[in-house]
């Protein structure tokens, strides 16, 4: 069995001698450290908990998604078919139909690879992370969904931004929450456009900012300090564990989450994580918990 021991002591000093001895004590607190093991299984397995949730909700969205590149693979084949069964093929309309039908299937694949790395139980990977790209994927994957609640989105990816060092699943699953947030806030708005804006850009700090705003119904100032609360939510189906998780994992990356007004109407949430400098090593793999996560 391993023990873990704390140790503190310190030298006796006499005027006759500099050092005469030293005096200290040793404590066993193995059972702490047992416990902050358990600790971080529970936030694990709550951060899977909520990943796994949020991807019950977003089933029939998914479905459409991967569903719209098989289609444009069969609409492709068919019209791939229909190039060589000419008297004289086109070869050259038959090639751009194949070129079509692979980039719809690495399309699709791609989307189920996302899917799956969201939802199993995997080690965070820490590695140089292009946020605009990471942000673009969750964008696409959401667009049916843009569509079905009627918002109109509109993104500001700054361009010069460097890369972060970062776990891609877990960032992406904190864009996702906050944008489902934002979508959700919007449900009940009539008389003014459902808006919804996604922006990037770099800081005085020299942090990568994302922020996410809406114009829904804004948050209430008697609860925005429970906002990051695990168990606390403002939705009737609500775990309460989104928003927690989202600022653990952010937190984890040396960054920052919060919400504010977006006047007139609706809120912004909006985290920074740091910019990868050159000279970063990538960090070991065990550095960071799949933990913590909704509202």
């Amino acid at each position: 069995m391993v023990k873990h021991l704390h140790t503190v002591g310190r030298p006796i000093v006499s005027d006759s001698e500099p050092v005469n001895g030293y005096i200290g004590t040793t404590m066993d607190v193995s059972e702490r450290k047992r416990r902050e093991v358990e600790l971080r299984d529970v936030q694990a397995e709550l951060a899977r908990a909520a990943r796994l949730a949020m991807m019950g909700e977003l089933t029939t969205m998914i479905a459409h998604e991967v569903n719209q590149p098989l289609m444009a693979v069969v609409a492709s084949a068919d019209a791939c078919v229909s190039w060589l069964a000419r008297s004289t093929p086109d070869l050259d309309e038959a090639r751009q139909a194949a070129e079509r039908i692979a980039r719809n299937g690495h399309r699709a694949g791609g989307i189920i690879n996302s899917i799956r790395a969201m939802a199993k139980k995997s080690k965070p990977t820490m590695a140089p992370l292009d946020i605009n790209e990471a942000v673009g994927e969750i964008l696409a994957l959401l667009g049916s969904e843009f569509h079905r609640r009627n918002v109109v989105l509109e993104t500001r990816l700054s361009a010069d931004i460097g890369r972060v060092m970062g776990d891609r699943v877990q960032l992406q699953q904190v864009i996702l929450n906050l944008i489902m947030n934002g979508i959700e806030a919007m449900n009940t708005i009539e008389g003014r456009p459902r808006l919804l804006q996604v922006r990037s850009q770099g800081n005085q700090s020299g942090d990568v900012l994302v922020a996410v705003s809406d114009t829904g119904t804004g948050l209430e100032p008697d609860k925005m300090s429970r906002l990051f609360d695990p168990f606390f939510t403002t939705k009737a189906e609500g775990m309460g564990m989104g928003l927690a998780v989202c600022r653990s994992i952010i937190e984890a990356h040396g960054g920052a989450l919060w919400a504010s007004a977006n006047p007139p109407h609706g809120s912004v949430f909006q985290f920074t994580v740091p910019a990868r400098r050159a000279g970063d090593s990538v960090p070991s793999q065990g550095g960071m918990d799949d933990s913590h996560g909704e509202s």
